[in-house]
Parts: structure tokens; sequence; C-alpha cells
């Protein structure tokens, strides 16, 4: 029987000629892909192809070469110093009001401090001026100033309620701000996220019964797809609870290179909390020797850079990937899930139109996502 040819890696150019070179000085044969021919130095998406049959003694030897970097406790200290700030969107729902008792909770644990941001309708997009003149200018001024004077205040009886949950958590040296912009929200969510430069960003979702359901999932979806900082997604149904943590996350890995970058500030976001960390691969096809090494290879790498974590790696065979996560979630009680965007991945999978909406919607779980 032929050995299947697999993807063994996927890395920039000058890392994958580097891992090429090793692999071959072992014996292994392997061969790139997706190389641009016109300038290799810039490939990003270099893959690295070997026989399957090599593959266990292929993902120890690239182990090795990525623990020679060293880099992985540099990076969780800079991951941690970028947390320090949280900024949360609110909309003055109990939705947003439930968000922010989450972001709340995670400032106090991560000594971080919050900042709410609003952004209210500008009437001038998109308004045709059919009062003509002085008369059209003075009403539109007048207008603009009233929604803004109103944003305003709601925004201030907001970061009152915060502040008395703040006391009533003993959270008193948490600083709480707010900011407030006019314009499409998911547009100036975008602007203060490079302004403001906070390690996450924790926003509310309605259920799906609501009448607003598909704006702010529409939102939520844009600045998941734009964002650059990990994006916390609270369901409505995920009731904060004063006093509870997050005890259990999932991260449901696909075995990308992305991964160690997400796995760090996975560990970063969740060192305060002590909690206990699945680390899970849905295999939707037939399990396979190829599945076991990648997450052997997975497990020696967390067990070595994070061993003061209570950590559990498990490939889970299913039909469905988001069937097979669901009954993964139930049995283990997990209470955060974690994803990496990435393309046909699986957190393509959750927002496809038949199941996206039932796990970030219907789910009491907070869903976590990474950008890849």
């Amino acid at each position: 029987m032929e050995d299947k040819i697999i993807t063994i890696t996927t890395s920039p150019y000058s890392r994958a000629q580097l891992i090429k070179g090793k692999l071959e000085s072992e014996g292994i044969e392997c061969f790139l892909s997706n190389i641009n021919l016109i300038q290799p130095g810039i490939s990003s998406g270099v893959k690295i192809k070997i026989k399957e049959s090599d593959a266990d003694v292929a993902y120890r030897i690239i182990e090795e070469i990525r623990n020679q970097s060293g880099k992985e406790k540099q990076e969780m200290v800079s991951n941690l110093k970028s947390i320090r700030r949280i900024l949360v969107p609110v909309d003055f729902s109990e939705v947003s009001l439930n968000a922010c008792n989450f972001a709340l909770a995670l400032a106090g644990k991560l000594k971080a401090e919050i900042k709410l941001l609003y952004s209210y309708f500008d009437p001038l997009i998109g308004t045709e001026p059919y009062i003509e003149g002085h008369t059209f200018n003075t009403y539109m001024d007048q207008m603009i100033d009233n929604i803004a004077y109103d944003a305003k205040r709601h925004l201030i009886e907001l970061k009152s309620k915060i502040k008395e949950q703040a006391e009533e958590e003993n959270l008193q040296n948490v600083k709480i701000s707010y900011s407030l912009d006019k314009g499409d929200a998911s547009d100036v969510i975008m602007h203060y996220i490079e302004k403001y430069k906070p390690g996450i960003v924790v926003m509310g979702t309605r259920g799906s019964d609501s009448d607003t359901a598909k704006f702010i999932g529409s939102v939520t979806r844009k600045v998941i797809e734009k964002s650059r900082v990990p994006v916390l997604a609270i369901p409505s149904e995920a009731k904060f609870q004063p006093g509870a943590h997050f005890l259990r996350v999932l991260y449901a890995t696909n075995f990308d290179q992305s991964d160690f970058k997400s796995l760090r500030e996975l560990m970063t976001l969740t060192r305060p909390f002590n909690m206990k960390i699945y680390c899970t691969h849905i295999a939707v096809d037939e399990y396979s020797s190829v599945d076991a090494a990648r997450m052997d290879s997975l497990k020696v790498h967390l067990k070595k850079e994070y061993s003061e974590y209570d950590i559990s790696c498990e490939v889970i065979r299913h039909e469905n990937v988001i069937e097979g996560l669901q009954h993964y979630i139930e049995d283990k009680e997990i209470d955060m899930i974690a994803l990496t965007t990435r393309k046909r991945g699986i957190f393509e999978r959750f927002f496809n139109p038949s199941l996206a909406r039932k796990m970030l919607f219907h789910s009491h779980i907070p869903l976590l996502i990474f950008q890849s």
C-alpha cells in the first residue's frame, strides 16, 4: 500500500527551510509547497510535506526546533502587560451590563483597567437634506447634540453601576473610564482597538429571539474577523454570578501553527483563575496515527512550557465537529470555549448559517476568539 503524503506543518519560508533541512538530516524525505515563486522570502504559509509513516518522528523533531527558540516565556510576559487594558463595547442593555460584569471579574484578576465604549448613530450618514440651507444645518446640529448628550448621560450611569459592582466585589482599585464616538459600531470599535490597544475585547451578544440579534451578531462577527486582539463574546444566557469564575475551558484545535500563539494568550488570560484546560481535537475522519502524533507533540510542548497548568489533551472521533464539541462540552461541564480564527477551520463552521448562531447566541457559554 502506498504511503500517504501529509502536511506536517505550515511555516514562514525561512523557518520552513530550517525544518526541511533538519528533517532531511534525520533521514526523513520532505518537500515544500505553497511557495511564492516570485518572492519566496515573503511566503508566510509554506507547507512542509512528508510521508505519513514518518509523522511521529517528524513531530518530535519539529518540537525540538520550536523549544530551541526560547521565546515562550518572554511572549507570555509581553501578553500579560498588554492585558492591562480591557475594551467593552456597550449599548446600555442588560446584555451589556452582564458583559461588563464579566469584564470586571477579568480586570480584578488581571489587575487591568476597563474602558467602556459606545458608538451612537450619526443622522448625517445617508441623510438627504430635504430642508434647505441654514434651517437644515441647525436642525441636524441640534439633533446630533441631543443624541451625544443622552449617550454621555447613559455612559456615566453605566460607569456608576459598574463602580458599585466593583465595590460589592471588593475591586475598588479597578480603573473604569469611557469613550463616546459616532459612526458605524464595528468601525468605531476597530478604531478604538487601534487607539486604546486593549489586551482583550469583551462584548455581549443577544439571543437569537431578540429583534436586534442579527445586528448584534453582525457587529460581533465583524469585530472578531478584523480584530488582532482576542475577543470574548458573552451570550445573554451566560448570566454572571458574583464570586463565580471560569473553572474549565475548552480549546478546540485543528493542529494549526497559529495554535501556539493562541495557547500562549490563553495561558496568560487564565493564569490567575487556576482553570483546567481541555485541549481537544474533533476528528471527523477515522482516527489516525497522524492525529495521535500531532496531539502527542502538542501535549509534550504544553507540558514542557506550561507545567504549572492543569491541561488535558484529547482527540475525539465524531462525524460532526459542532455536535462532537457540544457533547464534549456537556460531558466536561465546560465554562468557556476558546477557538482560533482560520480559513476553512472550526471558526468558519461556528459561523455558518445553520450552526454558528446556535453556538454563539443559544449557548450559555462565553466564546473566546483568537486571531490566527
